[in-house]
């Protein structure tokens, strides 16, 4: 079957397809065992559709994570339970880091000194941006409601939450449980953002 094959996927459904079948593959077989071909055959596209979009695996990889650091849901809006809307989000990532897209990320790091800076730079700003917005919205609608103190919007605390995940899942090769993102709310975040009305409305509850 050739590349002008009637009825094979073009555009984006082809590309979809092939960072879908780049991270499944990545999930069964480790980053250092993944291969081209075999991506190919998983996402039923030709080999030349990889090499003519990226020249090799660690392209392909970078930009299946890109594709993937987009679902990190950017249509959240705060409830107004500033603790809950945290570890909602924090679990969404968690979730995320457990994925194939995890494995990923930890592929690209592995990589970083064979990585051009500008790729880098890209592959980070996806990841973390819509990340930061998110918490930058629950800190926005905290301070509104006089939960959050205002120094919280400041660009390294809105993305301490974050950057706890993202350490904990690069240092431990695993995602952060429950328990674990119970301490930082509670140990770490909380008592750093909630002002003294938030505080002691938990204490309450």
């Amino acid at each position: 079957m050739t590349e002008s094959t009637p009825g094979r996927r073009r555009g984006d459904d082809l590309e979809h397809a092939i960072f879908d079948a780049a991270l499944a593959e990545l999930a069964e077989v480790g980053y250092a065992n993944v291969r081209m071909e075999a991506v190919a055959a998983r996402a039923k596209a030709g080999k030349a559709s990889l090499y003519k979009r990226w020249p090799d695996r660690a392209r392909l990889i970078q930009a299946a994570a890109r594709y993937k650091a987009t679902e990190v849901e950017p249509s959240f809006e705060p409830s107004g339970d500033l603790r809950g809307d945290m570890r909602k989000v924090m679990r969404h990532i968690a979730g995320q880091q457990a994925s194939p897209f995890g494995e990923a990320i930890r592929g690209w790091i592995g990589e970083l000194k064979s990585t051009p800076d500008e790729v880098t730079e890209d592959l980070r700003t996806r990841i973390e941006t819509p990340r930061i917005r998110i918490f930058a919205k629950i800190y926005e609608d905290g301070v509104a409601r006089g939960t959050v103190k205002p120094e919280a919007l400041h660009p390294r605390v809105v993305n301490l939450a974050p950057g706890l995940l993202t350490h904990y899942f690069l240092t431990r090769a695993e995602p952060a449980t429950d328990d674990v993102i119970e301490e930082f709310l509670d140990h770490v975040l909380m008592p750093l953002i909630a002002t003294g009305e938030s505080a002691e409305r938990l204490e309450e509850s």
